[in-house]
């Protein structure tokens, strides 16, 4: 099963902190009690990382819960998305063409007007009404 593209780069944030405090697995691992390959698995993207977690490591590595966490364009962004999970088989060509629409899609600006015309829902309701004296 592959990591999905949030777990692997919370688990790459957690490494990076981890290293940069020189800290080895094993240590952090035990300090937040948990085993050094449930670690592992957690820096990998392998695990799903929980939130109690998150707030332990932040802790441990005296940094601040934003600080584990990337944004949301990092994490959706057109260099991932040939990394998503797509249900059935679709090779890196199809990935690339799916993640180009979801671009467009993105990217496109929402057409929402709203109708200042008072009398819309009125004629709407005397089409309405004709249509059923009509059909008496």
């Amino acid at each position: 099963m592959k990591p999905e593209p949030i777990y692997k780069t919370i688990g790459e944030v957690v490494r990076s902190l981890r290293r940069r405090a020189d800290k080895a697995q094993e240590a952090l691992a035990s300090q937040l009690g948990i085993s050094r390959a449930t670690l592992a698995n957690i820096e990998t993207g392998r695990q799903r990382i929980l939130v109690h977690q998150l707030y332990a490591i932040a802790q441990a590595l005296d940094v601040r819960l934003m600080d584990l966490l990337p944004s949301p364009r990092d994490v959706v962004s057109p260099e991932n998305w040939t990394t998503l999970s797509f249900d059935g088989d679709l090779n890196t060509e199809q990935k690339k063409q799916v993640a180009h629409l979801i671009g467009q899609v993105e990217t496109a600006a929402p057409r929402h007007t709203e109708r200042a015309n008072a009398k819309g829902p009125a004629t709407h309701r005397n089409a309405r009404s004709s249509r059923t004296k009509t059909a008496r």
